[in-house]
């Protein structure tokens, strides 16, 4: 499954390189979109997406590293799939939630998933239906749902409490 070969690439006339860049390929297994699927790379070569858990038989969001594949599981629903992730590890992407009633954004961080909604403001009137990025600093970009208009959101972490 994990065969290496080296690969050629030429850069165009905008490309910095002089001479050609090469690659090493690494296969990381088979491509079946929305059921396999990696979607995600960190400087430290872990990366995230969705697969089915074999012991759910549900379709989720995963973070690899070193070879080992962890299945984050969901927010309570059938699905859930992993967008980004950061170089601390921290992942983001949507989940249906219980009884497969809604879709939220979440964070996955110490080992546990977050429903995004949770970390806002009560009444402030936003509902975060799908997390897409984040980066080292924790920032999250997201779309957020507010009176009936989809948005898309960045989410900073406070340092003071509000």
């Amino acid at each position: 499954m994990k065969s290496s070969q080296a690969v050629q690439v030429a850069l165009d006339k905008n490309g910095a390189a002089t001479k050609s860049e090469r690659f090493d390929l690494v296969d990381l297994g088979p491509f079946d979109n929305n059921r396999n699927d990696v979607l995600a790379l960190n400087d430290s070569a872990h990366y995230a997406g969705v697969s089915l858990n074999p012991e759910t038989g549900r379709i989720e969001a995963f973070r690899q590293q070193d070879g080992v594949r962890s299945m984050l599981g969901t927010l309570g629903g059938s699905f859930s799939i992993a967008r980004d992730l950061n170089n601390q590890g921290e992942v983001v992407g949507g989940s249906l939630t219980k009884g497969d009633e809604t879709f939220h954004g979440f964070l996955y961080r110490n080992n546990r998933l977050y429903d995004l909604n949770d970390f806002l403001d009560a009444g402030a009137g936003w509902e975060l239906v799908q997390a897409l990025g984040i980066n080292n600093k924790g920032e999250i970009i997201a779309i957020g749902s507010h009176a009936g208009q989809d948005r898309i959101v960045l989410l900073r972490p406070r340092t003071e409490p509000q």
